[in-house]
């Protein structure tokens, strides 16, 4: 066996790193195109029209705000009751 064999071929090492870095550029390719390719799909295949989804959209956001104002409050009240604060009248 001579060195070579025993050690493989040095030309070859470098070319490994440039596969890895390759293959890494590729695969980042292929993931922009599939990102692509599913908005495509989505848009084509919606339920709704755009106009119906973004109020969808904003109904839900009013809604989540709406419910975290709520639990806030009652935590604020809870809180209060627990270190004794009494609970200010409004008129």
């Amino acid at each position: 066996m001579n060195e070579y064999e025993r050690y493989g071929d040095y030309s070859q090492q470098g070319s490994d790193q440039t596969s890895t870095r390759s293959d890494k550029l590729t695969a980042v390719k292929f993931l922009v195109i599939g990102m692509g390719i599913g908005a495509a799909v989505a848009l084509l295949l919606a339920p709704m029209s755009g106009a119906d989804c973004r109020e969808a959209i904003r109904k839900g956001y009013r809604s989540t705000l709406d419910g975290i104002g709520d639990q806030a409050r009652n935590l604020r009240e809870k809180g209060s009751k627990l270190l004794g604060f009494k609970k200010a009248s409004s008129s």
